[in-house]
């Protein structure tokens, strides 16, 4: 059976309604063209720097209309089959990749952080540790360049994991001092996310085309393609984890361990998704990604001396931020009222996130979980209690929305609280781009009730439609889920037979 070739019984989701007879290439041809052409205008309106952000912000939240006119098309008609379904794929994959072209030449306005990605690589390679020297340390005078001036927080050591460090040494190391080929090298990695995200779509009886969801998203192509941010690795190791996760091969335990490890080594928060892989006695995935760890973080721990975690806990014990998650802002209002001890903020936020994790993993042992719910739950979780929420972080949903967006009614089975929320997370995803207008302008409290308030409030929605299709009668339609995916969900040791996701 061909790639692009299903069986007729293949549940298929759809949104609202269903256009039968639509060729959907030409439309996405059309809207692939206005969207390059947009692109051009934006490169044209950025502002020079110093100058105010804001009306490119604005400009950039306006090429949402045409990127969510083509994710309109993908859902709301038939997935094409055998050549034409490769054509589309093709095109999206060719249009992700053109899209991204348009902007890497642009530097970074936004955001600098990719001038210090680099500035970490020239200081490794000089033999000092980036976790123990900022780049102001007058012991680094003589490596200052185009790096340190363009670079902020010079007074503090790195952040980032070493796995992270490695991506910038192979681009310093290849182009040295280039941000554009480091960029490049951001969209070599999410390219391979699309066509992974595009396979597993195939894997689960969906649409492969869905992946237009993350493909040609404003949010991460403007993030990763011109501000450069190192959350496109984490995308593309947590969906090749999933990949090796759903796998039967020999040594895909294995594999999965390995390759959860170079998320968590690329950003730390992905180890909580350990919760989300593990089975029960699931030795050789814990003990190999434990080893990852530890042994990517060695030359490190030589070379800095055992300081390996540099500007990291001042990061993470930051309170009050006028960017982080709901939990976060409510303790921060909530130790102000009380005058409770930090602390207490970080024992409920272990308690929150230790508590959705467990409850991810236990529904997972019992096959009634599958994987991109899990993610879902454990990453909301986290950005909950995080001290910053910046946008380009919010990218890490949208792999995970393109797998469960959906129908949110049908007749038979009322409304669907999964394809609701992913549709308010998608939401949340596309939205967070008004912190840069709003944030420059202070006004965070419209941010927070146009963003934030609106899923929380959705949330609150959605399961009471819930509750209310269940007391009407409503059944929970199962889902039919091919072999591939069913080897996916971690079943207990005792055989249950489990065909059936109940979330």
């Amino acid at each position: 059976m061909s790639l692009m070739d299903f069986p007729a019984t293949t549940r298929e989701h759809h949104v609202f309604f269903h256009w039968k007879n639509m060729r959907r290439l030409p439309v996405l041809c059309l809207l692939l063209l206005l969207a390059a052409g947009y692109n051009i205008f934006l490169a044209l309106v950025v502002p020079p720097a110093g100058q105010s952000t804001d009306t490119f912000a604005w400009l950039w939240l306006l090429s949402l209309l045409l990127y969510v006119a083509a994710s309109i098309v993908i859902l709301t008609t038939q997935r094409s089959t055998g050549r034409r379904g490769w054509l589309e794929l093709a095109l999206i994959l060719g249009g992700a990749l053109l899209l991204r072209a348009q902007l890497l030449w642009i530097p970074p306005l936004l955001s600098r952080d990719s001038w210090r990605y680099l500035w970490d690589a020239r200081v490794t390679l000089h033999g000092y540790s980036p976790y123990v020297y900022a780049p102001g340390n007058v012991l680094l005078k003589s490596l200052r360049n185009v790096l340190y001036d363009n670079s902020r927080f010079r007074n503090v050591p790195t952040i980032y994991p070493p796995v992270a460090q490695g991506f910038y040494l192979l681009s310093y190391l290849l182009a040295p001092d280039n941000l554009v080929f480091l960029k490049g090298l951001f969209t070599v990695c999410e390219l391979v996310s699309v066509a992974a995200l595009a396979y597993l779509l195939h894997t689960r009886g969906r649409d492969p085309a869905l992946c237009i969801i993350y493909a040609w998203c404003p949010l991460p192509i403007v993030e990763f393609a011109i501000q450069g941010h190192l959350d496109a690795l984490v995308v593309m190791f947590l969906l090749l984890t999933v990949l090796a996760a759903q796998s039967q091969r020999r040594g895909a335990r294995v594999l999965t361990g390995f390759l959860l490890a170079l998320a968590t080594l690329t950003k730390l928060y992905p180890i909580v998704l350990l919760a989300v892989f593990l089975r029960r006695r699931d030795w050789t995935l814990l003990v190999t990604c434990i080893l990852t760890i530890v042994v990517a973080y060695m030359p490190y721990i030589i070379l800095g001396h055992g300081q390996v975690f540099g500007f990291f806990a001042s990061y993470a014990s930051e309170q009050g931020g006028t960017n982080g998650g709901s939990i976060m802002l409510f303790m921060h209002w909530l130790s102000g009222l009380f005058a409770l001890p930090l602390p207490v903020t970080y024992v409920v936020d272990v308690l929150f996130v230790g508590g959705c994790a467990l409850f991810v993993w236990l529904r997972r042992l019992q096959g009634r979980l599958s994987m991109e719910v899990g993610i879902l739950i454990i990453l909301g979780a986290i950005f909950l209690i995080s001290t910053h929420i910046f946008p380009w972080y919010t990218s890490a949903f949208l792999p995970w929305v393109a797998l469960l967006i959906g129908s949110p009614w049908s007749r038979r089975a009322g409304w669907q609280s999964r394809e609701l929320s992913a549709i308010l997370v998608w939401y949340f995803v596309c939205f967070s781009i008004l912190s840069y207008p709003l944030g420059s302008q202070r006004n965070w409290t419209l941010y927070y009730r146009v963003v934030y308030d609106v899923v929380l409030g959705g949330l609150v929605v959605t399961f009471v439609l819930r509750k209310i299709s269940q007391r009407r009668g409503f059944t929970l339609l199962p889902r039919p889920v091919s072999a591939s995916v069913e080897d996916s969900v971690v079943r207990p040791d005792t055989e249950v037979d489990v065909k059936t996701e109940h979330i």
